[in-house]
Parts: structure tokens; sequence; C-alpha cells
């Protein structure tokens, strides 16, 4: 029995993508749901798993081609022995497809087509793919990526395979490999491709084209400790972190300062009337920002549910495109890694985006007196283009308040 590998559309304004990677070889014995290849999507890199076991027998379109949602990529047979033409699933005469384009780059003209034939002797990487995180911490350790392991169902050596490599190792052991004085000082150059290439170009867009302002301010955010831990303590069923009560607040400041909740088109400003709130999230492929949909409706125990849903699925490269598209302002909290202000770049089309800080105690005025307090550094970056500095202000000033004093989200 044959079954033919169709590309999905994984999104609904998806007609077409990038096989970015092929996690199995022309004769590899496949397994139903097992990642069988990554696409490239305009937002993210995706896998996508197997829909049949038997052994993959023709891959119609190798690493880097690009085909329309809907196209035979490839070809699973029960048996390693099957005919092929027996089923008439010969290799396709050569296409020209239009290869995806960054977003800057559409609607200039007709893009050169990219003719992709039969792969024939098309073969994927044989070296496993290491993911960023894996190899800084392998490069810190001095540990040689070739020694590892990948324990993921993808085949990539991820961050954990590493540290489980530097947990099993005896003391004083050496990890490096036997390398030449040439490779020593021999540069390692990280391709621009997938989600990084992704991030290159939108990051690249956004400082070129908007007036980004940013505003801080510091917020004692002491009572919103002190509720977490209240309400924490008294369920054990969801433990709400500080992102979930950020989305909560941030959510409904947005609906009383309407132009912070906007998006700037070619048809001028739109002002929504919902908050599609998105939460950057750091993963092993890099930057991602997850929308949660209609955030201003929902209360902490549906946030809750909906920003595991999301940081699982980014984290694990199942998350839908949809699931990152359509935002409307965007929230990025860098506290884990101890970061107090910054500068975070404007998600376009959006016009604005809140960085939030460690929340660390500090000495403050309070009631008079100087005491420890809770405090928390927010910095609000802006397209001056479409909003101005005063206006800004006034939303920064609201959620300073509302983090102070979270029980004014119930007025």
């Amino acid at each position: 029995m044959i079954t033919q590998v169709i590309l999905p559309q994984l999104g609904d304004t998806m007609d077409a993508g990038t096989i970015s990677r092929w996690f199995k070889r022309e004769g590899d014995a496949v397994k139903k749901g097992e990642p069988l290849f990554e696409v490239l999507t305009d937002k993210a890199n995706i896998d996508v798993e197997a829909t049949a076991s038997g052994y993959l027998r023709k891959i119609l379109y190798g690493e880097n081609a690009s085909a329309p949602t809907g196209q035979v990529i490839a070809y699973i047979t029960t048996r390693a022995d099957e005919n092929l033409e027996t089923f008439g699933a010969t290799a396709p005469q050569e296409t020209s497809i239009e290869p995806a384009l960054p977003r800057e780059n559409q609607g200039n003209g007709a893009p050169a087509a990219q003719t992709v034939g039969v792969s024939e002797n098309f073969a994927p990487r044989r070296k496993p793919f290491v993911s960023p995180r894996a190899r800084r911490v392998a490069q810190e350790f001095g540990v040689d990526v070739s020694q590892l392991t990948p324990t993921s169902k993808t085949g990539r050596i991820m961050e954990a395979d590493v540290r489980n490599f530097l947990a099993q190792a005896k003391p004083g052991e050496s990890f490096a490999a036997s390398v030449t004085a040439e490779e020593r000082s021999a540069d390692f150059v990280q391709p621009l491709t997938g989600v990084r290439k992704i991030i290159f170009e939108r990051m690249s867009a956004s400082a070129r084209e908007v007036a980004r302002v940013t505003l801080t301010t510091e917020a004692d955010a002491t009572r919103l400790v002190e509720l977490r831990a209240e309400i924490n303590a008294q369920q054990a069923e969801m433990k709400f972190s500080f992102t979930d009560f950020f989305v909560l607040l941030i959510s409904r400041a947005l609906l009383n300062y309407p132009y912070m909740n906007a998006t700037l088109r070619a048809d001028g400003v739109h002002q929504h009337a919902f908050v599609n709130l998105g939460v950057a999230a750091d993963t092993e492929r890099g930057l991602l920002v997850p929308v949660v949909r209609d955030a201003q409706r929902k209360g902490l125990r549906e946030i809750y549910l909906e920003v595991r849903r999301l940081s699982d699925a980014a984290r694990s490269g199942k998350i839908a495109p949809d699931d990152l598209r359509g935002g409307t302002f965007t929230i990025t909290n860098l506290g884990m890694q101890e970061i107090d202000a910054f500068t975070p770049m404007v998600n376009q089309p959006e016009v604005g985006i809140l960085g939030i800080g460690r929340i660390a105690q500090k000495p403050a005025a309070y009631q008079g007196q100087l005491a420890l307090r809770w405090m928390v550094a927010l910095s609000l970056s802006f397209d001056h283009r479409v909003v101005d500095g005063a206006p800004a202000g006034k939303f920064l000033q609201r959620v300073k308040h509302l983090i102070e004093t979270p029980g004014l989200v119930l007025l």
C-alpha cells in the first residue's frame, strides 16, 4: 500500500511552505505519529508527523525546497520493496513554484521562479541538528557535540542532552575532541535559516521602519506578589505565574487605551475592540510570540490554561501558525534572566510592546518610611509615528497602578 505525504495547510492563510528539514532518509522506517519533516511558514518552523507507518520510499521535495499546500512531497509504502510505479507513484515532472518571500518583498513584481526537480540523489543531513541553546552550553563546557546522542523524537540534540551528558561525566573528564590548530582557530558559522531567518527579517524591518521610543518606570509589585502567593497556597490545581497575572492586568488596561491596542495597516491605524495579547516565548528554535486571543474576556484560570498550551506547543515545535498571528499588543518578560529594564522591539504591525523585568526586593519609600518592597521595572516601546509620548505614558501609568493595586481590575 502506498501513502502520499501531503504538505498540509497549517494555517488559514498558508498557501505554501518550505521544507526546512527531513527527519528521515529515503528507505528509513517510519512510524505513524512521529515527526517526519519540518516546514517553514511565515511565522515559525513546524514539525509535521507521519500519517502512516511503513517506509519513506521517495522524497520529491528536498530540504529548502518550497511547495504549495496540498502538494504531494513524498511517498510512504507499507513494504520496503514495493514498486512505486505499480501505483502510479512516480516522481513528478520538474515543477516551477514560487518560493516563500519576506513580507517586504511581496507584491513588488513577480518573483523569480524556483525549479524543483526529482530528488533521486537527495539525502538529508547525516549530522544531527544541534539547537542554538545546546550549542552554547556545549561550547561553554567544552563538549564535543559529536559525542552526544539525541533523545528527542526529531533527532535534534537539545540543551537537555548536553546537560545529561555533563551529569554522567566523571570529575575531571575532558569532553573536547582532538582537533588541529587550524580547526581551533576556525569560526563557527550559524546559517540564517528557519526561525532565525524570520527573526532576522522581522527585527530588521522593525528597526528600519518604526520610530521607536521607550518609556520606563518602576512599579511596587508587593501586593501582586502577596496575592499570587495567597492564591497558589489555597489550591494545588494550578500554580499561577507572574506572566498569568500580567496577561490579565495588561489586557484590562488596553481596553481603556485603544490607541495602544492597535495595528498599523496600509489603510490606517486599526484600534481593536478585542485584545489578542502576544506573549514572547524563548524556545530552542528561537523567539516566538504565541497569541492569547480575546484575553480581555478570559479569567485567570483561562489565561493559565491558554498560556500553558501555547508555551508547550511553541517549545515542542508543534504550535500552529494561526496561534502566532493576529496579535494586537505584545508583552515580553525577561525577569527569569534577572534583567531589569530593556528596550524591546515593536512587533509589527502592532504599535506597542511592554517589557517586564525581574521582580526583586529593593529599599523603597512606603507610607513615609524606607522599607523593603518587591519592585518591577516596566519598559514600554511604541511607534512614535502613531502614538505620542504623553498618551503612551498614561497607558504605562495605568499598568503601573494595576500592578500596585491588582484589585482595580474588579472596578
